[in-house]
């Protein structure tokens, strides 16, 4: 079953891949010194709904998953921002878009700001780390606490993070039925 974040994302990349194809389309047929003045409404309407577009694409792109606690929000916040600003990919995803109406060089592009913000988030998530001790730890002297992150609210379990509420809500699951 596809997730209502793909869903999203693919309902995006459609629209904004509609949308440059009609920008492309237009440009071909009219030179841009004629289409921006003679058609500016039609115009400017075209771009600004690229812009809008393009903006939450790429934020759904680069963004999913990214779970930050609302106590850690303004670090990470300033973390993302200076990626951001630092990488210049902003303007390559506008450049992909207004100028060469390319979908594939704009996935290429988000998924590498994607990259570049979750490797500047490592060390903020790294920074953050502890334990979460279980009842099970507390009641056997030989069960492992569990790595948790504050910074996410997640714990390290078979080989990748999970939301504590998820891991909550399973072991809640099962007390129940071994009761």
């Amino acid at each position: 079953m596809e997730r209502t974040w793909e869903k999203e994302a693919a309902r995006l990349r459609e629209e904004l891949a509609r949308l440059l194809s009609t920008l492309k389309h237009n440009r071909e047929k009219v030179p841009l010194d004629v289409l921006r003045p003679k058609y500016k409404k039609g115009y400017d309407a075209l771009c600004a709904s690229i812009s809008r577009c393009a903006s939450n694409y790429a934020k759904q792109i680069t963004l999913q998953g990214i779970r930050i606690h609302r106590d850690c929000l303004d670090e990470a916040v300033s973390i993302i921002n200076e990626t951001i600003a630092e990488s210049g990919i902003l303007r390559q995803l506008a450049a992909a878009a207004f100028r060469h109406q390319d979908i594939a060089e704009f996935d290429t592009l988000a998924g590498a700001l994607r990259e570049r913000l979750l490797a500047e988030l490592e060390p903020f998530y790294m920074r953050h780390l502890g334990l979460y001790i279980t009842q099970e730890c507390l009641e056997d002297p030989d069960a492992a606490p569990l790595l948790y992150c504050t910074a996410s609210h997640c714990i390290w379990q078979d080989g990748k993070w999970s939301p504590l509420e998820l891991y909550e809500a399973g072991s809640t699951c099962l007390q129940q039925k071994s009761a």
